[in-house]
Order: C-alpha cells, then structure tokens, then sequence
C-alpha cells in the first residue's frame, strides 16, 4: 500500500505528466506547422508570422482586461469554499466584460489596421494579414477567460483538450492554406488557435461547465464580483500590457534594425526556449496556483513553495540544459538550415527563460500573499529587466545578440528582485534550493556561452 506521500507525490506526478502532454501538443503541431511555413517563406515568413502572432496575443490580453488571471484566483477561492453559483456569477461577469472590450478593441485594429501595419512591420502593405489576425485575438481574449476557469478548478484534463482542438485545426488549416493562400493562410492558421481549442474543449467537458456556462440566469453582470474581477483584472492587465508590449515594441526596433530576417531568427530561438518553459508554467498556473490559494498563512505558503523546489527546479535545469546542447540540430531539423544562426541566440535566452521558471515557481504566493499590490511589482520586474538591459547592450555597441542577451538579462533581473521580496515577505528557501538555483544558473551560463563560441 502506498503511504500518504507517495500518494501525493504521484498526484503531482501525473498532474504535471498531464500538463507536459498538453504543451507536448501544442509543440508537435508548433514544430510542423513552422517546418512548413519556413519551407515555403523561409527565414522572413516565419518573422512576420511571429511577429503579428505575438501583436494578436497583445491586443487579446488586452481585451480580455487581464480577466484571466482575475477569474482564476476568485473561483479558485470559490470551489475551494464550494460556492459553485459565485463561480458562475464571477465567471459570466467576466465574459460579458469581454465581450464589450474586445469588439470594440478589434473595431478599432480593423480600421486602423495600415498604421498597425507599419509600426510592427514597417511597411503598410501587410494590412490585410494585420485584419485577418483579429481572429486570432478575439480568439485568445476568451481563450484567457476560459482557461482561468479551468485553472480555477485545478483541472489538468481540459487544457488538455484545448490543446488538442487548437492543434489539430490551426496544423490542418496552414497545410490547407500554404502556399495557396500566401502568408494570409499561415496567419489565419495561427489566429484559429485559440478560437479552435476554447470551442472542442467546452463542447468536449460541457457536463463539466455546462452548469457554470449555461444561460445566465442570474444576470450577465453580478456587481458584487465587479470589484474584485476589476481591480485584480486591471493590475493582470497593466502586466500583461507591459510585459508582452515591452517585448513587441523591442522587436519592432530591433527589425528596423536588423530586418525581418533577423526577426524570424530571433522568433524560432523564442519559440524554443519558451515551449520548454511552458511545461512548467502550464503545472504552476492550472494547478499548483489553485492549491497556493488555498494555504492560509505565510508558513504554509512557504512550505508548499519549498516542496516544488527541488523537483521543479531539477527538472527544468535538465530540459533547458538540453535545449541549449541540442538546439542547432533541432532548429536545422524542425526549420531548415537557414536558422543555424538562431542556435546561440536560443542559448542565450534558455538561460533567460530558466531564470523566468525559477521566479514563477518563487512567486507562486505573491498573489495569495499580498494581493495586486505585492503581485504586480513582481511581475513588471522581467519586462523592466527586459527593457533595460536592451537599453544598456545597445549602449554596449552589442548588435545582433542585443535581444537575445537582454532576455537573458531579463530572466536573472526578475528571479534578483522576485527572490529578494518574497524572502523578505517569510517565503524562504532553504540553503540546498539556494545552491541548486546557483549551481544550476553557473551550469546553464557555461552551456550558453560554449553554444555561443565564447568559451
């Protein structure tokens, strides 16, 4: 018979096994659907493509009025009191938010789609795929609010599911459509994501959210969850405009720079670097958060951060180890030799990326803890590294590896300032996690820097 704690233990297991399979999808179909866009567009498709990808997932958080986040920390409190109807009340206000701001968000992109252009790709002829990729947005904007009722839930099963649909439809879409349709096809493939995978994932666990899904019958909008959705939205929101703008904007800049080739280089050793982080922060955000929420005090919350450490943090020095060993064969194989180059500028940001896992895992009681006030300084710490330390190696004279080195720089700046506050606030670590975060940040800085032919 199985004592209480390896119970636990292969709990945890199967959850994080269950999340793992989820971003597994995601990045099978990540890999073919890049392979074949890159065969067909080569280095400066898979820039543009990247590049409106990542300004679709922008304006979606922004609609979305980081309700995400907000939906995922009330209804957590809410299953855990098992208040399913304030679930549900939290959950349709939160939709019926929305659906306001993101129509009115996405009229406006549509209309003033040719400066958009401009701005992020320097030229006003991409217009028509800057429209086509409002889907995408809408898209991600319920996609946020959904999936944080899932993770409110703790449920591991249903991401699963998202994960599956999105996958499926988006990789047999850009089959279908490139090269037919031309880099329209390949955006419309990318903006089917996230509309794709919130539909057969409801439709799939509808006995599940059904009840919480159906016709509001106690209204659209519940003003006794407006506050607490409001002020915990408007500070995910504030992170979620700086952190992802930070990063679109220093792309922007840096593809006036280095053209959109060097763009579609730097959006591959992305791409990689944060897939393998993403196992970890889909375990943290849809169920090891739910359970943080549920701790009463600051020793608890200390406890349950302590007990991820080692595993957590061992695991991910191995993924990010490997990817920066393997990363030049894997990005010839997944997109073609001409992304070679993107090899040590993958090294460079797996280091960034660790440094985010680590802080994520730190901070997983900033919320709980302190509220918007405590979470949301935390949280703007990588975007400010970010933009700094972009500032700083472009003083430097530093060309081509600027952004790469400053996502770097963003990942050690966050995990400082993150680990230093939530010391302070009696979320500690013991000696060995501090050693091991050492050691394994020393391992991962030689890796990068051998791959980058500096040692």
């Amino acid at each position: 018979m199985r004592s209480p704690r390896v119970g636990l233990w292969a709990d945890r297991g199967m959850r994080f096994g269950l999340g793992l399979a989820a971003n597994a999808v995601y990045v099978v179909a990540s890999i073919a659907r890049n392979k074949w866009v890159a065969s067909h567009f080569q280095t400066a498709g898979i820039g543009v493509v990247g590049q409106l990808n990542a300004a679709q997932i922008w304006l979606g958080l922004a609609s979305s009025m980081g309700l995400g986040i907000a939906v995922m920390r009330l209804t957590g409190a809410a299953f855990g009191a098992g208040d399913a109807p304030a679930a549900r009340r939290i959950t349709w206000s939160a939709l019926t938010l929305c659906a306001g701001t993101t129509a009115v968000a996405c009229a406006l992109a549509f209309g003033f789609a040719r400066p958009l252009s401009i701005a992020l790709l320097g030229d006003a002829g991409y217009a028509p795929l800057v429209r086509v990729s409002l889907l995408g947005a809408a898209g991600y904007a319920f996609y946020s609010i959904v999936t944080g009722l899932f993770a409110g839930r703790s449920d591991v099963r249903a991401p699963l599911t998202t994960a599956v649909f999105a996958s499926v439809v988006s990789t047999i879409a850009i089959f279908s459509l490139v090269p037919r349709a031309g880099l329209a096809g390949a955006v419309l493939g990318v903006s089917l994501i996230f509309p794709a995978g919130v539909i057969g994932a409801l439709l799939v666990h509808r006995r599940d959210y059904g009840p919480l899904l159906g016709p509001a019958r106690d209204g659209w909008l519940d003003r006794a969850s407006l506050e607490p959705l409001l002020l915990t939205g408007a500070a995910a929101l504030a992170l979620a405009l700086l952190d992802q703008g930070t990063l679109l904007a220093l792309r922007a800049h840096y593809l006036r720079h280095h053209g959109v080739d060097a763009n579609g280089l730097f959006q591959s050793a992305l791409a990689f670097a944060q897939q393998v982080g993403s196992a970890f922060y889909v375990y943290l955000s849809n169920y090891a958060f739910g359970r943080m929420s549920a701790c009463r005090d600051v020793p608890a919350m200390r406890d349950y951060t302590r007990r991820h450490w080692l595993p957590l943090l061992g695991l991910a020095v191995l993924a990010f180890a490997a990817a920066i060993v393997l990363g030049r064969p894997l990005l010839h194989l997944l997109y073609s030799d001409r992304f070679d180059p993107a090899a040590p500028m993958l090294a460079w940001m797996a280091v960034g990326e660790f440094g985010k896992v680590a802080l994520q895992i730190w901070a997983l009681a900033a919320l709980p803890l302190g509220g918007p006030r405590l979470w949301l300084p935390l949280m703007l710490a990588f975007p400010a590294g970010l933009a700094a330390s972009y500032g700083l190696l472009g003083l430097a004279g530093v060309g081509l590896e600027r952004l790469p080195l400053a996502y770097l720089g963003a990942g050690l700046v966050g995990l400082v300032v993150n680990g230093t506050v939530m010391m302070r606030r009696g979320v500690t670590l013991r000696a060995r996690d501090l050693l091991l975060l050492l050691a394994a940040l020393a391992l991962l800085a030689a890796l990068a820097a051998w791959r980058a032919g500096v040692l």
